[in-house]
């Protein structure tokens, strides 16, 4: 299948006045038609910047500094201000994480979900009102005629959570990025969130990009997942084979920090250290002054992706010397030097 949206190599960096953030560093990702891609890790380490680098929102200090950002076979990068507007909100939607702050305090719902509607669709008032009010009541919300004359403080957490996903969906877009779509919200509504976010998918086949923190959400929702750490993927694999397998020590810790309901522990597992200061990031592997496996060249060298298997990728020393093994002991075989 071809991939609708295709990132390699892209690289978000701030220039401040304290010196250089690789806010993302590197980061490559497919997302197919009809699937959920997961970008999972811990606050600061890219998800957001990457979600708004390929929508061009990154203002300055910020700028795209190199990579390519692949949609539909066009690449976004180049792209004028008048052309990217063009796929805002129509072709690709995002979800942001506060819908309080996201929504115009100041005006009715039905006028904020019409504006993209009209601008992108080219309707009158009345044909917009209407597809307004249908993307309300597909979205799950009773009374949409009425919801539609509210303004956003006379609705719930949860209904401004669905008035965001009506007001992204409402121009049918071939992918959705939803930015910690279910943050702040209680487990019944975020429940609510994600079961309507799958069937809309499956209804629309349209792509979503889920970006959070929370990897309960990541094995309800997604189909792949990249791990990111510090500005930089450090594993990639589908959602079955990363719970199953995982490879990283982070993505191991990540797992192991879960809680469970048959863990025999009085204390929940977490992962030693904090985050890299950005501006002082380690000279090797950003993740060995936390890692338990850490090895003497993981201080000094970043270690380079490694493929596990054709959908599986990791970032760590440990599968490179053990691929390598792997690599020589295959060699021997084939040159009649080695025996099975």
């Amino acid at each position: 299948m071809e991939n609708l949206l295709e990132v390699r190599d892209l690289k978000t960096y701030f220039y401040t006045d304290n010196g250089i953030v690789k806010a993302v560093d590197g980061v490559s990702f497919d997302v197919e038609p009809g699937k959920t891609l997961g970008i999972v890790g811990e606050s600061g380490c890219g998800k957001s910047i990457t979600s708004m680098s390929i929508l061009k929102l990154i203002d300055k200090p910020g700028k795209i500094v190199d990579g390519t950002i692949k949609f539909d076979s066009k690449d976004i990068v180049p792209m004028e201000d008048k052309d990217i507007r063009k796929v805002r909100g129509n072709d690709i939607s995002m979800i942001f994480q506060e819908p309080m702050t996201s929504l115009n305090p100041v005006f009715r719902i039905e006028d904020q979900i019409m504006e993209a509607v009209m601008l992108h669709q080219g309707l009158d008032k009345n044909e917009a009102r209407k597809i307004a009010i249908d993307m309300l009541a597909f979205v799950g919300i009773p009374r949409p005629e009425q919801v539609a004359r509210d303004y956003p403080h006379q609705l719930s957490g949860g209904m401004r959570q669905r008035v965001m996903i009506a007001m992204a969906l409402a121009c049918r877009p071939k992918l959705l990025i939803a930015d910690e779509p279910t943050t702040a919200l209680d487990v019944t509504i975020q429940a609510q969130i994600l079961t309507l976010m799958n069937d809309l998918k499956e209804k629309t086949n349209t792509a979503i990009m889920l970006i959070t923190h929370d990897l309960g959400v990541i094995a309800q929702m997604a189909d792949h997942v990249i791990v990111m750490y510090s500005g930089k993927v450090v594993e990639s694999a589908p959602i079955k084979e990363l719970f199953d397998n995982p490879k990283h020590p982070y993505t191991k810790g990540l797992l192991a920090s879960i809680p469970s309901l048959d863990q025999d522990k009085e204390r929940l597992y977490s992962i030693d250290g904090v985050v890299p200061n950005p501006f002082h990031l380690p000279e090797g592997c950003y993740f060995e002054p936390r890692c338990e496996f850490a090895k003497a060249e993981c201080k000094c060298k970043m270690p380079a992706i490694t493929n596990i298997s054709d959908e599986h990728q990791v970032r760590c020393f440990l599968y490179n010397e053990a691929i390598d093994e792997k690599h020589h002991k295959e060699e021997g075989i084939h040159d009649g030097k080695g025996k099975k």
